[in-house]
């Protein structure tokens, strides 16, 4: 039985699974127009829509490099959205907020158990920065994140947004995306 973990950190990665689309050369093609996913620029929008944006921009990314659709996982949506309340509520954009492990939520949830690998991409902005589209686009921009996303193994996703104050600055978005595969 072989477990992987892959994390998306801001300089390092915990550890990378070689299974990765190329698409380093043209991050701008993955990136979807609006008239595939609406919304993307709208801060306005309730959460939930906001949130299945983000899977709409996912699923355009890994379509564009010929990759298979992501599956929404409800473990995957709970452990995100988990994540995301830590960052908000200690106030440390880490993936080790709170002072937990990374995959503290991912184990949780229970979705680190048999054959598995998971991943996670962490974001935050605030006003414009805070939109779906920057997120999406600064994840599309780091090779690192970049190859998260595109981690071929994966065939689940979950997206969590959490909004508030992050250091005086209100408005504050918080995403987490979190994948993974469980055999």
């Amino acid at each position: 039985m072989r477990n992987r973990v892959l994390a998306a950190i801001t300089a390092a990665a915990l550890l990378v699974t070689p299974a990765v689309a190329s698409a380093a050369d043209a991050p701008d093609k993955l990136l979807a127009p609006e008239s595939a996913c609406p919304g993307q620029s709208d801060r306005s929008l309730p959460p939930s829509v906001q949130t299945a944006t983000m899977v709409c921009m996912h699923q355009y990314a890994r379509a564009q490099a010929g990759l298979p659709q992501l599956h929404q996982s409800k473990k995957l949506r709970t452990s995100s959205s988990r994540k995301a309340r830590d960052v908000m509520r200690c106030k440390q954009f880490s993936h080790t907020a709170c002072g937990r492990d990374a995959f503290y939520w991912f184990r949780r949830v229970g979705f680190m158990k048999g054959n598995f690998g998971v991943g996670e991409n962490l974001v935050l902005g605030s006003g414009d920065g805070g939109t779906v589209r920057s997120g999406m686009s600064g994840w599309l921009h780091s090779d690192l994140h970049r190859s998260i996303l595109l981690t071929a193994s994966f065939d689940r996703l979950g997206i969590g947004l959490v909004t508030g104050e992050f250091h005086g600055f209100k408005g504050t978005a918080v995403w987490v995306a979190h994948f993974g595969y469980q055999h």
